[in-house]
């Protein structure tokens, strides 16, 4: 099965996912692009933006599409492992132990985070939220 993304929705994700990385994204321009959901199919959001992450269906008729975008740690995780180690050199073996610090992403993320719910009534999206600190998009020129 082929998925077909919208250029608004990856551009929102790409720039949600790219939060930090230029000093020229605001939430304003965020606002700006998402905005143009706003009357629009739950279809046409899942279309551009693909399948939420979670949805909620209240009694009252209400429906919630929640996305939720991280971006990646702009800095390198510093942890620190133990080791243990056997081998031999030269006909000899030998057992030794040590403590380094690893570089690396497999520590915890200090990446940006935006969680952006949009609200449908009848199938038509009326209106949304955003949460988090990756919330912004590049602004236009």
């Amino acid at each position: 099965m082929r998925r077909s993304y919208g250029s608004l929705g990856a551009a929102i994700l790409l720039a949600s996912l790219g939060a930090g990385c230029a000093s020229t994204d605001t939430v304003e321009a965020f606002d700006q692009r998402v905005s143009t959901y706003v009357g629009r199919s739950e279809a046409d959001v899942v279309s551009g933006l693909g399948v939420p992450s979670r949805t909620y269906d209240d009694p009252s008729g209400r429906r919630l599409l929640q996305y939720d975008f991280t971006s990646p740690a702009s800095s390198p995780a510093v942890f620190p492992s133990l080791g243990l180690g056997f081998g031999s050199f030269g006909g000899g073996v030998g057992v030794g132990t040590g403590l380094g610090f690893g570089l690396g992403g497999f520590g915890q993320s200090s990446g940006q985070n935006c969680s952006l719910t949009f609200e449908v009534r009848e199938g038509r999206v009326q209106s949304f939220n955003r949460r988090g600190d990756g919330c912004t998009a590049p602004v236009s020129a």
